[in-house]
């Protein structure tokens, strides 16, 4: 009767060892891809916080308007954290500074609420030349002044030897506040310079030009000349459809405050729908590193991180762009005029966003 043979003993012993090494290989290429991994995760970590380094203004550097205690007050470094919340609203302003013409207006206001945990966003743009009272200077102006004007009274009472009490982020939050009526709990500045910068990292953005644009201005460098229909936009060529106001061929061809606002929003829909592309993913790095060289926020690092990591729960059917459909132009008062029942149903929306109301099916 033959002997009972163990399992694997009557394999050669060359065989048992390649599978060994085999193994072996397997093995520790499994661990040098996890600590590749974990490198790579620690490298992205890195670059991202110093990235938000940049991007967040220190906070000695902060004015916050209490609007209901009448109290101003200058938040230092030791101010209590806020307790971070899953809502919250933000008012993100292009910023125009161009030194050689001493333009520094804020012809982009777009007021954005966000549901992180739900993966929602409003937004509403307030058209530039719409007016609204300044108790600071006590008469109306632009809504486009606000931050000018708020950065020109900081710069006097310093001149002055005084603490500042006001600045140019207080007094447009302030604004977006007056015209729809929500708390405005922080601000992004983001020049025409990083719009191009973000676009061109991002690949470029596609979008419907609605009509040919054509516009040249040897004072400031700008020229425009853009076909219309559906094509894919550089960074100066998408700023220069978001921005387009004037026609060379006259008044008939000339972009409405409303018109602007429209397509500000549909550039950052288009942007977005670009980021959560795999190839966006690919990119991340250099959109961070365009951000940094040009966004400034009060967002803390903390708020920043988080509204990052809730990005896996926003899809392009949760952003809702809500339009003014109303809005006119007074022409005696040479101001855009938002109607009453418009700013009533923005105000609405975005605070139903505030407050993490789901929408009915």
């Amino acid at each position: 009767m033959p002997t009972p043979t163990r399992p694997g003993q009557n394999i050669p012993r060359r065989r048992r060892r390649k599978k060994k090494r085999l193994r072996f290989l397997i093995f520790n290429a499994l661990i040098f891809s996890l600590i590749i991994g974990i490198s790579a995760v620690g490298y992205a970590s890195w670059r991202i916080d110093q990235a938000f380094d940049e991007m967040v203004i220190p906070s000695t550097e902060k004015v916050q308007v209490s609007k209901s205690a009448g109290a101003v007050k200058t938040v230092q470094a030791e101010a209590e954290q806020e307790e971070e919340k899953d809502t919250f609203s933000v008012l993100i302003l292009g910023r125009d500074y161009r030194p050689e013409t001493g333009t520094n207006l804020t012809d982009v206001m777009i007021v954005a609420t966000i549901d992180k945990k739900n993966g929602k966003a409003s937004m509403a743009s307030i058209p530039r030349d719409t007016k609204v009272y300044f108790p600071e200077i006590d008469h109306r102006a632009k809504a486009n002044e606000a931050f000018n004007l708020g950065e020109h009274l900081r710069k006097q009472e310093e001149a002055e030897g005084k603490q500042p009490t006001v600045d140019g982020s207080m007094l447009a939050k302030q604004m977006a506040e007056d015209v729809f009526d929500i708390p405005i709990d922080r601000f992004v500045v983001v020049d025409f310079e990083s719009f191009k910068a973000i676009v061109d990292a991002v690949g470029g953005i596609t979008v419907d030009v609605e009509r040919d644009m054509i516009y040249n201005d040897p004072n400031d460098g700008t020229h425009i000349n853009l076909r219309a229909g559906r094509q894919h936009l550089n960074g100066q060529n998408a700023l220069n459809w978001v921005r387009h106001r004037k026609d060379d061929r006259g008044e008939n061809f000339y972009s409405s405050d409303f018109d602007r606002n429209r397509r500000q929003k549909e550039a950052i829909k288009a942007i977005a729908s670009e980021l959560t592309s795999f190839k966006g993913a690919t990119k991340l790095f250099d959109v961070m590193d365009a951000m940094a060289d040009h966004i400034r926020t009060d967002l803390s690092k903390d708020e920043l991180k988080s509204l990052f990591l809730s990005l896996r729960n926003f899809s392009l059917d949760g952003i809702q762009t809500l339009e003014t459909p109303n809005v006119y132009w007074d022409s005696a008062e040479l101001q855009t005029v938002i109607p009453k029942e418009d700013r009533q149903l923005i105000h609405e929306e975005l605070q139903d966003v505030l407050e993490g109301k789901e929408k009915p099916e």
